[in-house]
């Protein structure tokens, strides 16, 4: 029981509404849109070394851009490719970086071989290990498909490579921006506040 005798439930006692709401946000925004936020993160190294073993979806999103790009590696060596920086604290290389985002935003789904294109859809599309409890059916979901609301609450830096990711993929096989699990929590708990 909340403020005011508010009855929390376990669907909107997880839902971040804040990252709900920079989701929205940017629904309906144009990819480029999302190259151009990249440019002014930094966060990458730093987050992948706090994180050694990053969540999920943020996992699969470095994944994906290793798909494209033609790297291999663990999700660390992906975040040194794409910064140029080996450890937190070493220099910024913005010049690195920049030249990785007009790689990667010079990269066409098409111009890959038929496998990386299923490789690089799987990663952005595919069921993760991410629980999430659905309120109507009473039980917990042990997967969940990727999406950029999960993205985003792992990584702002990821969700806008997400996003542009998504863009690159044929019309019809997009992943969603968020599941009906979540924007319904988030309907409910927006009700409340």
């Amino acid at each position: 029981v909340g403020a005011g005798g508010a009855q929390y439930t376990r669907a909107n006692m997880a839902v971040d509404i804040l990252a709900m709401q920079e989701n929205l946000r940017w629904e309906g925004v144009a990819a480029e849109a999302h190259l151009k936020e990249l440019s002014r993160f930094d966060e990458f190294n730093f987050y992948i070394s706090e994180y050694f073993d990053p969540p999920a979806p943020a996992a699969n999103v470095l994944d994906a851009v290793a798909v494209l790009m033609g790297w291999s590696g663990d999700a660390k060596q992906i975040v040194t490719k794409i910064t140029g920086q080996r450890h937190t604290d070493d220099e910024l290389h913005t010049g690195h970086f920049q030249r990785f985002l007009r790689d990667l935003g010079a990269k066409r789904f098409a111009d890959l071989p038929e496998a990386e294109q299923a490789q690089l859809l799987g990663k952005l599309t595919e069921r993760i290990a991410w629980p999430k409890f659905d309120e109507e059916q009473q039980d917990y979901t042990e997967v969940t498909p990727m999406n950029s609301y999960d993205v985003l609450k792992c990584s702002q830096a990821c969700f806008h490579l997400f996003e542009w990711l998504a863009s690159l993929l044929p019309e019809g096989t997009r992943p969603p921006r968020q599941i009906h699990i979540d924007i319904r929590a988030y309907h409910e708990k927006e009700a409340e506040l």
